[in-house]
């Protein structure tokens, strides 16, 4: 408040230098500078709390547009404002009505009167409201009526009719100034008088009239200025509201993981199983449990398809028969490599998966081979197909009861939902109330929703007895003796075993494994479904293996 007075009185004093040096010019011909002679003003405060203004304004010298101000807004801690209101607003001169243009701008109410000239009287009448304020012990009048002016006022006296008054003060001067006026008092007769003399332009009056309890009714119109901290108030009903609001939402989210997104199954169940069994003859067979696939193990786990499941499931091809692996020859050292895939034409008679075929079709189209280099637009456009078809393989397989992909899908665009809507509440409730904290908390219930979202899908009973082999295989993958393998079959089992190390871990000792059954110097051609390229040896297995599954990863799911 107090800047924005200063802002007045310095536009007051503008306008005092302009017209005192137009006074100053005309001076040299006599013409003498403008001023209030007399400001008398008589206030009748009403019972309830109206103020009714009659003021005589006698002014010599002035020349056009005539402006005074009043002081109609009083900032008081904690973000309130005590804002009054000028109404019936009348002036005359001559006994004839003027015209006059009231506006508001900030802390002040200017009026203007036009087309006055030479020595003029004014008579302004109005009315005040929310010039009373509660107090300790009763109620007060706190009114301003010379505020800014850019006009010298050589006496000014203030006269009130009111009942009984308890107390009276008033300051003039500057704007922060505490300097007493000439005269305040309580008459025995008269109401409370009030009197400055030689008050200079852009200077203010303030005056206060006391009354007991119950003699006037307080009408402050009170308006609260629009801060951060109040837009986000910690009063006790916004306090409250809030905490309620995430306490509930908390409450609501757990319910609805405990009711729809925990597995039905115990993860940590450990069920004996194994990838090889004891076939005719004595030799290994190898035999995932439940007909297990890698790409469907991977999805199982983390109810999501991620790269390293398609590629895993390539590789399962491959070893399985349906397709081969052939690095090509480098054109130099650091060339980037490449791989040529290439369909299987007397592939085994075994029935693919849904998903697998899918993918051998996304992958080679019409066509018998494709490089690795030039498998992204084309396989990218029906990689959307394979995630559908392995998908709904897993529903089919009775270990969800829907799709975790439109599950998790569903809840993120509900969480979504609720945190745009609680920004949006974030954003009106602390432009246009107090209760910023609500869309806070509404905020914090649907980021919570986002993450609670992404553990939605629950797993069905019948996928705990295939958890619970999974983690054997695990076990497997991880910890057995990889030597204890039939030496005539070590690369074929150790083949069988690499998808799904690649999956669940262990990936690096089957390849080692593989590896290991190098035991020459001379260049080696590879397995039947990984070529290496000339001067290519098995040692060099766990670069190529690691580079195509990188440069897989790249083809099938960078854009």
């Amino acid at each position: 408040m107090r800047l924005r007075l200063l802002g007045v009185s310095l536009c007051a004093l503008g306008i005092l230098v302009v017209t005192g040096a137009s006074a100053g010019a005309s001076g040299l011909s006599g013409a003498a500078d403008p001023v209030v002679t007399n400001f008398d003003s008589e206030i009748r405060v009403d019972r309830d709390g109206a103020l009714k203004v009659s003021e005589t304004w006698k002014l010599s010298n002035v020349t056009g547009t005539f402006t005074r101000f009043l002081l109609t807004r009083d900032h008081l801690p904690d973000d309130v404002d005590h804002v009054q209101k000028i109404e019936d607003l009348q002036v005359k001169a001559g006994g004839e009505t003027k015209k006059a243009e009231q506006s508001t701008e900030g802390d002040v109410t200017s009026i203007a009167v036009e087309d006055v000239t030479g020595d003029a009287q004014l008579d302004f009448t109005y009315t005040v409201r929310g010039a009373v304020a509660s107090t300790l012990n009763g109620t007060e009048v706190r009114f301003a009526p010379l505020t800014g002016l850019s006009y010298t006022v050589q006496d000014a006296n203030v006269v009130f009719s009111t009942p009984e008054v308890s107390h009276v003060s008033c300051v003039a001067g500057a704007v922060d100034s505490n300097h007493p006026c000439t005269l305040a008092q309580l008459g025995e007769t008269a109401g409370p008088t009030f009197r400055q003399q030689g008050l200079p332009p852009g200077n203010t009056v303030r005056m206060s009239v006391g009354f007991p309890e119950g003699e006037i009714a307080a009408n402050s119109i009170v308006e609260y200025r629009k801060t951060f901290k109040r837009a986000f108030s910690t009063d006790t009903a916004q306090l409250i509201t809030a905490l309620l609001v995430l306490l509930l939402g908390a409450g609501a989210l757990l319910a609805l993981y405990r009711l729809r997104g925990r597995d039905q199954v115990d993860p940590s169940r450990v069920v004996p199983a194994s990838l090889f069994s004891l076939g005719q003859d004595t030799r290994i067979d190898f035999t995932p449990p439940a007909d297990l696939r890698p790409g469907e193990v991977g999805t199982l786990i983390d109810e999501r398809i991620d790269p390293v499941d398609v590629t895993a499931t390539i590789i399962d091809l491959a070893v399985r028969g349906h397709l081969t692996i052939t690095e090509l020859e480098h054109s130099s050292e650091f060339a980037r490599p490449d791989w040529q895939l290439t369909r299987v034409a007397n592939a085994p008679s075994e029935e693919l998966q849904r998903y697998e075929n899918v993918l051998v079709r996304a992958i080679f189209g019409d066509h018998d081979t494709v490089l690795v280099s030039e498998l992204g637009p084309q396989v990218r456009a029906n990689l959307g197909l394979v995630q559908d078809a392995l998908y709904d393989g897993v529903v089919k397989r009775g270990w969800f009861t829907e799709r975790p992909d439109r599950t998790r899908s569903l809840w993120t665009t509900i969480g979504l939902g609720i945190t745009v809507l609680g920004v949006v509440l974030i954003v009106l409730l602390a432009l246009f109330t107090t209760w910023g904290l609500l869309g806070i908390a509404i905020t914090a219930v649907g980021v919570g929703l986002l993450v609670i979202g992404r553990h939605m899908p629950a797993k069905a009973p019948a996928a705990g007895r295939v958890l619970g082999q999974v983690a054997a295989i695990r076990g497997e993958l991880l910890e057995m003796d990889v030597s204890e393998l039939p030496s005539d079959q070590h690369v074929e089992l150790c083949s069988r075993a690499l998808p799904y190390a690649v999956v669940l871990g262990g990936s690096e000792r089957w390849i080692d494994a593989l590896v290991a059954t190098d035991v020459d110097d001379t260049e080696d051609e590879g397995f039947p479904w990984y070529r290496g390229p000339g001067g290519w040896h098995l040692q060099h297995l766990p670069d190529s293996l690691r580079n195509l599954t990188t440069n897989l990863t790249g083809a099938l799911f960078t854009r």
